[in-house]
């Protein structure tokens, strides 16, 4: 994701711009994940109920619980570079642009506008969309907790329905299925107000959350109610990560052509639900075996992974400081791909990498946040 935004000022090739800016496609996978995870702590292994920790605790706090596991990070890093937003905005339309701007950005309710959803730190639009998530799931899970497989099943292809219609019927009245939306311009765009409505409306996000609770509870009740339980294999692990994989090296060369949203709700996240079943059962075995899932548990790829959340909320920023005209030339004299040439993507990555780093050890597990925050929640 952090490729996909910026790829572009490093001059790559056509066929690594139409592979790295399929963004749209792989960032669904982030939201089924988040369902998933949810579900897994919060509803019980091998039972048909919920955590009495969900149940018992009210609606909003355990919202609040939730959305502060990322909040304080992402206040912070707008306060670090609201100087940068505000300037950009005054300059383009305005002190109400940017105070509206801003009141979107630290409410994340930036989601809602479909054309002002990448206001300020734009990929923090996903935590805007993710909030409403976490405002539904506590009073989803416990349904989805109650629910057998066959009742499980029947849920996710109705999920899968309702997250499909929007998309064909955007498909169909755009003529926009063939089209590779993350490599195209906006002013390309059939109609841009009616694609980002797809891309970051929080409904439609919901709807992948929901269909990863829903894929982890199937694993969860696994050998329950007389249904034998699927064997754990390499080989189902193996095969989604290689379709999903396909399906990107197929869409960049031009082989396969279907709008991004389509390849989203119909094969990639599918696909990644399919994956994340097979890594759950193969993780659970007495011993583990499976390659795929030891290599996702070593030591190298837990460190990265721990640094993915800043990353993600700091990349943005960051790039705007380098890479964004007005602030650019205000700063250098110009773009750094400009200045600089090409390269300084590459350092511009390893900027961002550090800088997460430091946000990691000196913030997110800072012991005084936390503080702050539990007494924040009561």
């Amino acid at each position: 994701i952090v490729c996909g935004h910026f790829i572009s000022f490093a001059q790559p090739s056509a066929f690594a711009t139409r592979a790295i800016t399929q963004i749209n496609v792989v960032v669904g996978a982030f939201f089924a994940l988040s369902g998933y995870v949810a579900a897994y702590t919060t509803t019980e292994n091998a039972e048909r109920k919920a955590d009495p920790r969900l149940i018992n605790t009210p609606a909003p706090k355990w919202i609040l619980q939730r959305v502060f596991g990322y909040y304080p990070l992402h206040f912070l890093v707008l306060l670090l570079f609201a100087p940068m937003f505000i300037f950009s905005d005054v300059s383009f339309g305005g002190l109400p642009q940017a105070i509206g701007h801003g009141l979107m950005a630290f409410t994340m309710t930036q989601a809602w506008f479909p054309m002002h959803a990448e206001v300020w730190n734009a990929p923090t639009w996903f935590l805007s969309a993710l909030t409403f998530a976490m405002a539904v799931l506590p009073f989803a899970l416990p349904r989805l907790a109650e629910q057998s497989k066959p009742q499980l099943r029947r849920s996710a292809f109705f999920l899968f329905l309702a997250g499909l219609l929007p998309k064909l019927g955007y498909c169909y009245d755009n003529h926009a299925w063939g089209l590779l939306e993350g490599a195209m311009s906006p002013k390309a765009m059939h109609n841009l107000a009616i694609f980002n409505v797809q891309r970051f409306n929080p409904f439609y996000a919901l709807i992948e959350v929901l269909l990863g609770a829903v894929a982890c509870r199937l694993v969860m009740l696994d050998g329950t109610e007389g249904e034998k339980a699927p064997k754990a294999s390499a080989v189902a692990t193996a095969l989604p990560v290689v379709g999903m994989i396909a399906v990107i090296l197929a869409r960049a060369f031009g082989v396969v052509q279907i709008s991004d949203l389509l390849t989203r709700a119909v094969i990639f996240i599918p696909l990644f639900l399919l994956f994340l079943m097979a890594a759950h059962r193969a993780s659970v075995q007495p011993k583990v075996t499976d390659p795929l899932v030891k290599l996702l548990s070593s030591k190298l790829l837990v460190t990265l992974g721990g640094l993915a959340f800043p990353i993600f909320v700091v990349h943005g920023p960051l790039g705007q400081l380098f890479y964004k005209k007005i602030v650019a030339n205000y700063l250098w004299g110009g773009p750094l791909n400009v200045v600089c040439g090409p390269w300084f993507f590459y350092a511009y990555l390893g900027i961002v990498l550090v800088s997460a780093w430091v946000l990691q050890k000196t913030f997110i597990t800072n012991k005084s946040v936390g503080a702050l925050s539990k007494s924040i929640l009561g």
